[in-house]
């Protein structure tokens, strides 16, 4: 199986795993049960939304690394070109993407 190298992808992949389990929360807390009771169904959402925060944080720090030197790159919002660490491009569409560290292709 071949393995998904984009970070940029995988980046914006688990920031919408993120806000979904963010949104649950938010929808969780937004509707109190009757008297302000917190019921199972309250308590389901809440394990729900935490389980997908915590996958979303896995799932960044294991998928958005350098395809080249396969260190962490940073997880802010914006994309970079350029791995701060081996100065290989990360986007798959440069051409010099698919060279491995002595400029020859795998």
């Amino acid at each position: 199986m071949k393995q998904f190298r984009d970070p940029r992808l995988n980046r914006m992949a688990g920031y919408a795993i993120m806000f979904s389990g963010f949104g649950v929360l938010a929808f969780a807390s937004a509707h109190p049960g009757e008297n302000g009771a917190v019921t199972l169904f309250h308590i389901l959402l809440f394990i729900i939304s935490g389980a997908l925060l915590v996958f979303s944080g896995i799932w960044m720090f294991k998928t958005v690394r350098c395809p080249h030197c396969k260190r962490l790159l940073h997880l802010k919002l914006y994309n970079i070109d350029v791995c701060p660490w081996c100065h290989y491009p990360t986007d798959p569409d440069n051409p010099v993407y698919d060279l491995d560290q002595r400029g020859r292709n795998p």
